[in-house]
């Protein structure tokens, strides 16, 4: 399939790269137009939009894909989506959004044929706003490729590892550990009594995995800020690393993993500590749920699978 993608360059989670490496690995044929490019200004940004616009719609005319998807779509300037939409005989429109959002993106909304939802608590805000485009629930998704290069237990460290950014309530998390843990993201620093090793810098996207394959253990924590009842990529990247996942128990997450046997769930930071704990003891089953967590999200969460979705319009 020819699919075009659209969307924000260089994002923190670099979602529309790895999207568009996870449909090449599947064997699509992948062209990429920028919408939002985040080393220019807001005021840059916005003088160029038309410019931005153009160049989009002439490379779509130029490639004739048999899909557009739009990867966090709500952040598509409402312009670009309209001049899109517009072209004649153009392919499926499709949005995948996977941050909170308001009604605001009604405009953004009622221009696609259909709009995917990595979090089944935002498709139902779709609804509650009375939003009249198709919504379907459409997780994150993982770029298999390298998969099977997963490190043996013995180079993993055993300390745990998170990476992202720190918000209130991840801060307040990690603040109540009480193991230490590694610390990955801009703007970490050291909390009183726990000797957390601190690395207060961006990851870039390639060392990602790397990072993942060097740790037993990894954490999730929840956006406060993004999500309602969904699960963020860092639900699955960590999974096809083959590290034992401990997240916070989202409703969306039996939806995506068996809890317990592929990822273990936290509903409260002693539960969280109690785990951690567990496995630190137990590296045997830390092992073992990595490698089952590992084999879900490569039958069922890859990008491949995740198309089978998006290209569904009803």
């Amino acid at each position: 399939m020819k699919i075009f993608l659209i969307g924000k360059s260089a994002s923190i989670t670099h979602w529309l790269e790895d999207a568009a490496a996870g449909f090449r690995a599947a064997g699509h044929e992948v062209a990429i137009g920028f919408a939002r490019r985040p080393w220019l200004s807001a005021a840059v940004e916005r003088a160029l939009e038309g410019t931005f616009t153009a160049s989009i719609v002439r490379r779509i005319g130029q490639f004739e894909p048999e899909l557009i998807l739009a990867v966090g779509g709500f952040h598509v300037p409402p312009g670009m989506l309209e001049a899109v939409a517009s072209i004649r005989k153009r392919a499926p429109l499709i949005g995948w959004v996977g941050d909170l959002f308001d009604e605001t993106a009604r405009a953004a909304a009622g221009i696609y044929d259909t709009v995917n939802y990595t979090d089944s608590g935002l498709e139902a805000l779709h609804r509650t706003l009375g939003f009249t485009t198709p919504a379907r629930f459409a997780p994150h998704a993982v770029n298999p490729a390298g998969a099977d290069q997963v490190s043996p237990a013995a180079d993993r460290q055993a300390r745990m590892v998170f990476i992202a950014n720190p918000t209130p309530h991840r801060r307040a998390v990690v603040a109540a550990l009480t193991s230490p843990i590694a610390l990955y993201g801009p703007t970490w620093r050291a909390t009183a009594g726990v000797d957390h090793a601190i690395h207060a810098a961006r990851v870039a996207h390639g060392r990602l995995r790397g990072l993942y394959q060097g740790h037993t253990i990894a954490l999730n924590i929840r956006n406060e800020h993004h999500v309602l009842s969904g699960l963020n990529q860092r639900n699955f990247e960590p999974c096809v690393a083959g590290a034992a996942l401990i997240t916070d128990d989202q409703p969306d997450l039996q939806r995506c993993f068996e809890p317990g046997v592929e990822v273990l769930a936290w509903r409260n930071v002693d539960e969280l500590n109690a785990i951690h704990e567990r496995l630190l003891r137990a590296p045997v089953e830390a092992a073992a749920i990595g490698e089952r967590g590992r084999r879900r999200v490569l039958a069922d969460h890859t990008y491949a699978r995740r198309l089978e979705t998006l290209v569904t319009l009803s």
